[in-house]
Formats: C-alpha cells, sequence, structure tokens
C-alpha cells in the first residue's frame, strides 16, 4: 500500500472541504464558494476575490514542479494569507431576488484552511530533508 504524502492529504482534505458547509449562516458548500468568488472578482471584493484566488495558488503549487521548492513555499504562505481573508465575509447573496444572509466561516473554511497548511507543512519537511 502507498504511503500518503502531506500532498495527498492536503489534496484529500480539499476535496471534502468542498462538500462542507462553507459558511455558519448559510447552507453554501465550498463548491458554490468557488463561483461566489468570481463574483466577487467582478464585483472588485477583496474579501471575496483574495480567498477565491487562493484556490488558483493552491491549484498551482500542485502542479509546480520540486525544483523550485522555495517559490512553492512562498506560495503556499500567500495562499493561506489569502484564504484568512475569508474572514471579512460578513454577508453573501441567497439569491437573486437580492436577499443575503450574515455569515461566518464554518467547518468546510477551517478544512479548506487545513488543506492549505498541510501542503505547506509537507513543503517544510521535505526542504529540510533535501
Amino acid at each position: 500500500m502507498k504511503k500518503l504524502t502531506f500532498k495527498n492529504i492536503s489534496m484529500i482534505l480539499y476535496g471534502v472541504a468542498l462538500a462542507l458547509p462553507i459558511f455558519f449562516g448559510a447552507e453554501v458548500i465550498g463548491i458554490f464558494a468557488l463561483v461566489l468568488g468570481l463574483i466577487g472578482m467582478f464585483e472588485f471584493d477583496i474579501y471575496i476575490f483574495l480567498p477565491w484566488l487562493a484556490n488558483i495558488l493552491y491549484f498551482f503549487n500542485l502542479i509546480f514542479e520540486n525544483k523550485i521548492r522555495n517559490i512553492k513555499i512562498l506560495i503556499s504562505v500567500l495562499t493561506i494569507i489569502f484564504g484568512f481573508f475569508t474572514f471579512g465575509i460578513s454577508r453573501i447573496p441567497l439569491d437573486e431576488g437580492g436577499a443575503y444572509a450574515n455569515v461566518k466561516p464554518g467547518i468546510g473554511f477551517g478544512i479548506w484552511i487545513l488543506s492549505f497548511i498541510t501542503l505547506l507543512v509537507g513543503q517544510l519537511k521535505n526542504k529540510n530533508v533535501g
């Protein structure tokens, strides 16, 4: 049986976060939060756009070669910082009718950030080994 790496664990956690409620106060699962992030980009809302951008940085980090470890570590740190901008989100749209829900980051957010932190820990561990 193949041993799980930090990268594998991180990807599993990310997948789980996509299926969990991302906020307390609204039943929005992680996959729908990705769509909300796109809306934030077009509305120039930094508290919605930067957490969405953290996902893009995360995926770039997964596909980069191991030869550029220092850059990958920097990208992981930026991913975590951008992810914490989620705490600035206090309201999200519920429907196209203009209804909003007051929200706070929930369990899905915690697992999502944990996936970023797990990837960073693995990169730091590999940096010290290699």
